[in-house]
């Protein structure tokens, strides 16, 4: 089968969870013998087409005018459609689009993320396609009006929430399969809906644990993976760091926070000091994190199911997230293979907890780490994904 695949940003390097999902289906479909066109937007001129072609049959892509963007988003909201779609709106993306299906007439179309999905509706091609919805964005928008960081976003979240919810519900209306990662998120678009909607479909997210764990670390080393250009991730980041690492710091005063992810905006550098590192991208994630004491999820604003828990677990390292993201993980057991805290003094306690402690520290780990082995391999998470 020849598989179209249409993706907002260039899915290469790969520095963020959206990104490492798609080339992960991608993978996955390949395997199963299946040709795959990536059709992709771009916010670089010259992508790195030579990577992307190891993975994809055949590659094609568009510079996308970020001036250009920022107008039909104002447009969209305008208009009452949901901004993001406008923001990734191109005549040129959609002539080559059409161009590519002229010549390649795909058997199947994928859309990475809703904002793509105008473009298979302007193609007419809605029963020959799946939408990779990913989240429901309409319940991240909904909780994001306490986070902190990015006022801007804030007030944009704000506004979309309304505008994405009645395109989510559209999109489950018309299209065979939309598909979630996690139950909750599946369960929410629900009950916004009238009647049945048998188009709801979840494929989790897996990971690719390393061969072996590491047995040495640094006891003062606390890490947070996350693509830092996401309001839920801006504002986890300023939760520990302000309020959770002082209380840390009073009982551990060489601690040292590393904030790991790409695109750290200005408020989240600012945060650099003595005692947070902030990387920006790394070419090496298992390789930056491995020799952590431990990893840090203290979301407050998320929907789906969280990579960054699956990728420390998958290497050997302990987590202490909150319940909000800990409910997509149905395998997760507080105490057993993670802790599960909501309250900073609380996530706290279990830091320490673990410096302080190496056998516990590596118990939970290692629990962490075989539970995921387990139970998340992507082939196993992404089986019968292409059927509708």
């Amino acid at each position: 089968m020849k598989i179209c695949i249409l993706t907002p940003r260039f899915p290469f390097p790969e520095n963020g969870g959206d990104v490492l999902r798609i080339n992960h289906i991608a993978r996955y479909l390949k395997a199963q013998g299946h040709t795959l066109l990536l059709v992709s937007l771009s916010d670089v001129r010259t992508p790195n087409i030579e990577e992307a072609a190891m993975l994809y049959d055949k590659v094609f892509f568009t510079p996308r005018s970020h001036t250009l963007s920022l107008v039909n988003g104002l447009l969209y909201m305008m208009r009452g459609k949901p901004i993001q779609c406008g923001y990734y709106d191109s005549k040129t993306y959609q002539a080559q689009l059409k161009e590519v299906v002229q010549h390649e007439h795909p058997d199947l179309f994928i859309s990475h993320l809703l904002r793509m999905v105008p473009y298979l509706e302007e193609l007419g091609v809605e029963k020959q396609s799946i939408v990779e919805m990913t989240d429901a964005l309409s319940k991240t928008y909904a909780l994001s009006a306490g986070a902190k960081g990015g006022w801007i976003k804030k007030k944009v979240y704000a506004i979309e929430k309304n505008l994405i919810r009645e395109y989510e519900q559209r999109v489950i209306r018309t299209f065979p399969k939309v598909v979630l990662v996690s139950k909750d998120d599946v369960d929410f678009l629900k009950r916004g809906a009238d009647g049945e909607h048998t188009s709801l479909a979840m494929h989790t997210n897996g990971v690719d644990c390393v061969e072996t764990p590491s047995k040495t670390y640094d006891e003062n080393k606390i890490t947070y993976i996350g693509n830092m250009r996401t309001l839920q991730n801006q504002d986890a980041v300023i939760f520990f760091a302000q309020e959770i690492l002082p209380l840390i710091k009073k009982k551990r005063p060489l601690v040292k926070f590393h904030v790991v992810g790409a695109e750290p905006p200005q408020n989240i550098q600012a945060l650099a000091s003595d005692d947070i590192v902030v990387t920006g991208f790394v070419d090496d994630l298992e390789a930056t994190i491995q020799d952590s004491c431990l990893a840090v999820a203290p979301v407050r604003v998320a929907a789906g199911i969280q990579n960054k828990v699956l990728v420390a677990m998958g290497c050997g390292l302990p987590v202490v997230m909150t319940s909000l993201i800990s409910r997509a993980i149905p395998e997760l057991e507080d105490g057993v293979n993670c802790y599960i805290r909501d309250d900073a003094p609380s996530i706290a306690d279990r830091c320490l907890l673990l410096m302080n402690n190496k056998d516990i520290r590596d118990t939970i780990g290692l629990e962490g780490y075989h539970m995921v082995k387990e139970n998340y391999s992507w082939s196993e998470k992404l089986k019968g994904y292409e059927r509708i």
